[in-house]
């Protein structure tokens, strides 16, 4: 899936909110389990800083999913692109999930 956006900005696979990871799991609560903070990226002192990344739409992800959602296609997200964001400080969780 090259339309993986990300908006967890301290993530280490996002690049200008698009991820770069090579592939990446959905589990039944509909959390991408690859989340992986940066602690660089945390420490940034001017907030519009990865706002100037360029995105990287070249990297084809692969999506594994385990939620109960309809682009669950025998544990293989289908959706055309997923975003994925932030539901508190230490988890993020797809945005496209559509219960099943």
């Amino acid at each position: 899936m090259k339309d993986l956006k990300c908006g967890l900005k301290e993530c280490i696979y996002n690049k200008g909110y698009s991820c770069c990871s090579k592939s990446i799991r959905v589990n039944d609560r509909t959390d991408c389990t690859n989340y992986t903070p940066n602690e660089t990226k945390r420490r940034v002192q001017f907030e519009a800083a990865s706002d100037f990344i360029p995105a990287n739409y070249s990297v084809d992800t692969a999506v594994a999913c385990s939620a109960d959602c309809i682009y669950n296609e025998s544990g293989k997200c289908n959706a055309t692109g997923i975003t994925v964001m932030s539901r508190n400080a230490s988890e993020a969780c797809c945005l496209t999930f559509v219960k099943n």
